[in-house]
Order: structure tokens, then C-alpha cells, then sequence
């Protein structure tokens, strides 16, 4: 897409399943290592949006050597870094985190898992995936079709009910669901980032392959949808763009990971 205003200026970017691929064999190293070329011949300002906590995000930037962010969004966009300008570590957007407090409405973890009380099919993640505004689940595969009807109906029953979030976790091939305040997602700090930096529209470029991007890709932003993304979001992505007329700003790449991240990029000018 040849945009009139000039190509975007930052990338924002998923990073498991995305940027960085449930296996570390040699391809997918190098797609990651071209990447990281790429980025460090352009002056482009980097986000990256995870599910995961802070720390754990970090360790997978070190691990696999992509660029350091100037912003780091965690706990599925409820919560948002900023790089110290000396580069020394990463500050908590305490204006953000108070918009997302506000958006609970006084419920709290408690309250929600009172309201889901016994069902089966779910199974609460680990500590280091819960976050203090974000309760995550894996979902049994075969009640994956029932959970999605029970889970609204029950939480429906709370004062402000929370935002509901399936998933897909490329590690485990599990069904991951994410309770979040009702309101607040990857795309709602992505709109905090672009107000803050004074970027029009056009300017921020997004890529992801889960159902917790979904938002962002269909936000208007240039958006990327890399190869390895499940083919029910594709689908679900290019019906719902068509309805918004927001076909041109999605672009299905054709290789997977960082590659085909490095390929949208160039597609919409970004590299």
C-alpha cells in the first residue's frame, strides 16, 4: 500500500508466534537475525505487544536477540513500558495504569472467578501469566465450542463485565483465554502509544498472529497477519475487513514469523 502521507514510522509487533517462533532451529533464526538487520539500517521507532509480563518479555528479547523496544506492552495491552532514555531498564506508564484500574469498575480477580465459579474446561496459567489486571486460563480443546457460549453468559451477571479474549498459544497449541477490563486490550494501548507520540494513523504499522491482535489488526493501522497465523483469524480477519472497507490496510504475508513481519514491513514502506 503506497500511502500519500508517507510510510509508517514505527512498528508495533506481537512477539510469540510473531517475532518470535515456537522453535529456534536455523530458518527461523535467520528470518529473526534479517529482521534484526533490516531494523538497524532504518530509523524506525519499535512496540512490542505481548501476553507476556515484563520480565518474561524481556528475557525472550535477550534470548533471541531482537531489537530493544521503545515501548513494552505486557499482559495482553494492560500494561505499558517506557525505555529510560540512558537505555537502563523499562518504566511502568503509571497514566495508563490508572485508565486501566478505572476500567474495572471495582471488580477485582476474585469477583470474576466467583462469577465463572466451577466450569469445566478451564485451567488457571501459571503465576507469571496472571497479571494485576489479567486473569488467564488454558481452555480443554474438545469444550473450546461450550466454553465460548458459557463464559460471556456467566461473567454477563457481573456489574461491568470484563473483556473476553480466546486465543492461541504457538508453544502448547492450546486454546488460551484472557480475562481483561472490560475496554482494555492490545489495541486500546497501541491508541495510548499514538496519542502520546503525536503519530497520525497511517504512521504506526502492526503485525500479530492470535486472536488477542485482532483488535489491532483491524484498528485501521497498516496491518501485518503473518503466515503461521491460524487459518479461522485469517478468515475471520478478511470477512470482518471487508465489512469495515479496511481491506487495503491488511496485508496476509506469505512466509511466517519474522519473516514474514520483515515482509510486510516492506510491503507498506516501513523498510
Amino acid at each position: 500500500m503506497n500511502d500519500p502521507l508517507g510510510p509508517p514510522t514505527m512498528l508495533a509487533s506481537d512477539l510469540d508466534g510473531t517475532l518470535i517462533p515456537p522453535i529456534r532451529d536455523r530458518e527461523r533464526l535467520d528470518e529473526v537475525a534479517r529482521f534484526c538487520e533490516a531494523i538497524a539500517t532504518h530509523e524506525i521507532e519499535l512496540a512490542y505487544l505481548t501476553g507476556r509480563d515484563r520480565a518474561l518479555a524481556l528475557r525472550g528479547i535477550e534470548k533471541f536477540g531482537l531489537p530493544a523496544p521503545r515501548f513494552l506492552v505486557c499482559d495482553v495491552g494492560t500494561s505499558v513500558y517506557t525505555r529510560r532514555a540512558d537505555g537502563s531498564g523499562y518504566m511502568l506508564d503509571d497514566v495508563f495504569r490508572s485508565r486501566v484500574r478505572e476500567a474495572l469498575g471495582g471488580e477485582d480477580r476474585d469477583s470474576l472467578l466467583r462469577s465463572l465459579g466451577p466450569l469445566r474446561g478451564l485451567e488457571p496459567q501459571g503465576p507469571e501469566q496472571q497479571g494485576e489486571f489479567k486473569l488467564s486460563f488454558f481452555a480443554d480443546e474438545a469444550l473450546v465450542p461450550a466454553l465460548r457460549e458459557q463464559v460471556p453468559t456467566r461473567l454477563d451477571q457481573l456489574p461491568v463485565p470484563p473483556k473476553v479474549v480466546w486465543s492461541h498459544d504457538p508453544y502448547s497449541g492450546r486454546t488460551l483465554l484472557d480475562l481483561l477490563p472490560r475496554g482494555v486490550a492490545k489495541h486500546t494501548a497501541l491508541e495510548h502509544l499514538r496519542a502520546e507520540r503525536g503519530y497520525g494513523q497511517h504512521e504506526i504499522v502492526y503485525a500479530g498472529d492470535s486472536g488477542n491482535d485482532t483488535d489491532a489488526l483491524l484498528s485501521g493501522h497498516p496491518a501485518i497477519v503473518v503466515a503461521n497465523a491460524p487459518a479461522d483469524l485469517k478468515a475471520e480477519l478478511r470477512t470482518r475487513a471487508a465489512a469495515a472497507g479496511l481491506e487495503g490496510h491488511l496485508y496476509f504475508a506469505a512466509a511466517p514469523y519474522a519473516g514474514g513481519v520483515l515482509e510486510g514491513c516492506r510491503h507498506f514502506g516501513v523498510l
